[in-house]
């Protein structure tokens, strides 16, 4: 297919990242309209790759609580390295309890330990961060398919690169949409779906750390399916851009991401409505 040519698959993304960062441009620099000698602003553009294992199971059917363990491994190249597997740059292990007690919403709470491994050339140190999570999701269902509202606040603990303990909260917000897929007789997946999400983060550092609040504006088109009853496999594209904590340079991620599902108790359809495709 077309939009898995490198090529093109590159090209929509710089026109997407453009437009975006005009838009956040303004957002950050509304009053600084006149020209400059230099650009304020820096662009790198950084492949990459996530691979995700989920395992979701029934804890207190009564309660309506239930629990996930994510396993993440994320890859990348550089600047100047278009090899989406050349530096492994994270291992993350992710436990949720999950209360789906009202219609058309569940509520998380999670803990994430993400490994952050030193890649020099492209300027990655070294890291151990923990993070708290609390996320909230509403889904709209439609004819052929539904609507969904993320809302994910997290706080973020790790040393920096010199050493200084920081404590970073974090505001998430996403909007999705999922497109069920006509079925087939006797089909080889079962209750496919061609889904795609924006979401965008803002941090809330100290002013030492950073001066921003805009972090992260992500997007992601990626096709699911079942396998079995109880597995489901997702696979697609992401494309998301970062502001370093140095306010002046946006980092451009762009790859593959995999995503293999269990769920101990049998679904008939699996939207992958809170898979987290971290790479910053």
């Amino acid at each position: 297919m077309e939009i898995f040519n490198k090529n093109f698959f590159e090209e929509r993304i710089k026109i997407s990242i453009f437009f975006g960062l005009v838009l956040i441009l303004s957002f950050l620099n509304p009053f600084k309209l006149s020209a400059q000698s230099e650009p304020q602003y820096k662009l790198g553009f950084i492949p990459a790759s996530i691979s995700e294992i989920d395992v979701a199971f029934p804890m207190i059917e009564k309660w309506k609580i239930s629990g996930q363990v994510d396993v993440q491994l994320v890859s990348q190249g550089a600047y100047t390295n278009s090899n989406p597997y050349a530096y492994v740059q994270r291992f993350v292990v992710r436990p949720w309890l999950v209360y789906s007690g009202f219609k058309h919403m569940k509520f998380y709470v999670g803990y994430a330990r993400n490994k952050k491994y030193e890649i020099k050339e492209a300027g990655n140190p070294e890291i151990l961060e923990r993070r708290l999570i609390l996320m909230g999701t509403y889904m709209q269902k439609m004819v052929k398919g539904s609507l969904f509202e993320q809302v994910r606040f997290e706080t973020k603990f790790f040393d920096d690169k010199n050493g200084i303990k920081r404590t970073i909260p974090r505001l998430r917000g996403r909007f999705g949409v999922n497109h069920y897929l006509k079925q087939k007789e006797n089909p080889i997946f079962t209750s496919q779906n061609i889904s795609y999400y924006t979401e965008i983060m803002f941090k809330f550092p100290s002013k030492d750390y950073a001066e921003n609040r805009f972090d992260i504006l992500r997007q992601s088109v990626y096709y699911s399916a079942g396998l079995t009853k109880n597995l489901t496999v997702l696979t697609g594209i992401i494309a998301q851009m970062q502001l370093r904590s140095n306010g002046s340079q946006f980092d451009v991620y762009y790859g593959p991401t995999v995503a293999l599902k269990w769920n101990f108790q049998p679904k008939i359809r699996e939207t992958f409505d809170m898979v987290s495709n971290d790479v910053d």
